[in-house]
């Protein structure tokens, strides 16, 4: 049988600071990540590896230049969370709601990498410079965001929602099954493929022949 994985809140020990460290752990669905007194707990330069995190409330937490590989966030609660720098690496974030966060909860640059991002929303948040590479965002919501100079590459896009998006000099070369309207979004120097534009140019009525 596998081991299994300790609760995270045990390796804590109701620390309310966590530097440089590695952890495995994992939360129950519903179980806050807590430090003494309940508060949330501030992790700098930290690495999270395999953790299942599925449905527990990260609030209140703030997560500085941390990476998280092969770990499960989905459906995970980040109201009041921040998170500056972060990297995600093959992990799952399933309708992660990062617009319910405080202002500011995804401090650019930061990236996700071969991650599953369905039905997650950034609304309104402020993405610039960020890089999304290798993604699945079927149905994530973008609209609003200030997503400057990001880069979407090889992402699947089906179902993602552009509206009043900032995707100046936006990088979507390799991205697929993205459609949206270009009158109600600003993108000014975004870099588009050939079949990428093909799906720009629908809603105004214009085919692609050939």
């Amino acid at each position: 049988m596998p081991t299994a994985r300790p609760r995270l809140c045990d390796v804590l020990s109701g620390l309310p600071y966590a530097a440089d460290r590695t952890f495995t752990g994992s939360l129950a669905e519903g179980e806050l990540l807590a430090g003494v007194e309940s508060g949330g707990v501030e992790f700098d330069g930290c690495r999270f590896e395999g953790c299942v995190l599925a449905g527990g409330v990260l609030s209140g937490c703030t997560f500085t230049e941390c990476a998280f590989v092969e770990c499960d966030l989905s459906r995970a609660v980040v109201t009041d969370a921040r998170f500056s720098e972060c990297a995600f690496v093959d992990c799952r974030l399933l309708g992660v709601n990062f617009a319910l966060a405080q202002t500011g909860s995804l401090a650019p640059p930061f990236a996700f990498e071969r991650c599953r991002l369905d039905y997650a929303s950034f609304r309104a948040l402020d993405i610039t410079g960020s890089a999304f590479r290798d993604c699945r965002l079927h149905d994530a919501d973008f609209g609003e965001a200030v997503a400057r100079r990001v880069a979407f590459t090889g992402c699947d896009l089906v179902g993602a929602s552009f509206g009043g998006t900032d995707l100046r000099e936006a990088d979507l070369v390799g991205a697929v099954n993205y459609a949206f309207d270009v009158r109600d979004n600003q993108v000014r120097g975004a870099r588009v493929d050939a079949a990428g534009a093909t799906n720009l140019l629908r809603p105004l009525g214009i085919d692609v022949v050939g």
